[in-house]
């Protein structure tokens, strides 16, 4: 076992103050989208060159598919 890692996070998990966060913005994002005027589709109406650079950043640049008979399994990049 020379050399392995033990203990601590598992890969590819958050730690705690980016979990939280993350959390708190996502609280923050959907309680003004009541808002009428403070809220994602006013932004995009009033920016709609902003809005689509950051929709675009959503988007996956890669889709990695393994294709059985009918069924299609898409597989997320980096996940095997």
């Amino acid at each position: 076992m020379r050399g392995e890692k033990t203990g601590g996070r598992l890969p590819g998990s958050q730690n705690k103050l980016t979990k939280t966060v993350k959390e708190l913005v996502l609280n923050v994002f959907n309680d003004i989208q009541e808002h009428p005027t403070a809220n994602l589709k006013s932004f995009a109406e009033s920016n709609p060159i902003e809005f689509y650079k950051i929709a675009s950043r959503l988007i996956p640049t890669e889709v990695n598919a393994h294709v059985e008979g009918k069924i299609i399994n898409v597989v997320a990049p980096g996940k095997k």
